[in-house]
């Protein structure tokens, strides 16, 4: 992929440790809950709110990424198609076995404006936009334009989920953060094995004629 550079990869490291940090650390400090009563939103504002949150959530995500992965296979770019495939797959299993692994209760049940029934941290929502959109940007995008598209995608559905009281707010700031903790380890991954598999499959030169 045209896009696989050193810059990318540390840039969504960077980042991604960055925004997890800060999730960890609004959880640690307590300061969830006063962010929680100041951004959450009257519940007349549910149906609107409701309505744009789910652009965030598997049943459009995932048929965006399955679209995204036959255009590949379609214009033959099959390699970009198994990296699309595994990275975000294995990004979801991974935020939703941590989710099982850390089991935070979400805030209080009064407070929703949706029904939620998984643990709280990290927000799937977040992290799932941020992987998808953000990977469709570097795989499709031409310029910053389109990754800047893709993450302020992926700040509007995580402040959908603070606004509809179903989250935490280091639950989202976590959410972003592992999903581009999870593209560049992704990244990272196929810098290093694309090139061994070129050279492992590569033909030896034909030997001269004599």
């Amino acid at each position: 992929m045209a896009f696989v550079r050193a810059r990318t990869t540390q840039w969504l490291l960077a980042w991604g440790a960055l925004l997890f940090a800060l999730g960890i650390a609004c959880w640690w400090s307590g300061a969830d809950l006063p962010l929680h009563r100041l951004l959450r939103l009257p519940g007349t504002s549910a149906p609107r709110i409701a309505q744009l949150t789910a652009l965030g959530g598997i049943a459009v995500m995932g048929p965006l990424a399955i679209g995204a992965l036959s255009l590949l296979f379609w214009l033959r770019r099959a390699g970009d198609a198994l990296w699309l495939l595994l990275t975000v797959a294995t990004g979801r299993l991974a935020v939703e076995g941590l989710k099982l692994v850390v089991t935070r209760p979400r805030p209080p049940q009064i407070d929703w404006l949706e029904i939620v029934k998984s643990w709280s941290f990290p927000s799937s929502h977040s992290a799932g936009t941020m992987m998808t959109c953000v990977a469709l940007a570097l795989l499709f995008g031409r310029g910053r334009g389109a990754i800047v598209a893709a993450l302020l995608a992926a700040l509007i559905i995580g402040w959908t989920r603070v606004a509809l009281a179903v989250h935490w707010l280091s639950d989202v700031l976590a959410g972003w953060g592992l999903g581009l903790l999870w593209l560049g380890l992704s990244l990272a991954i196929r810098d290093v094995v694309a090139p061994a598999l070129d050279t492992s499959t590569a033909r030896p030169p034909a030997a001269p004629p004599h």
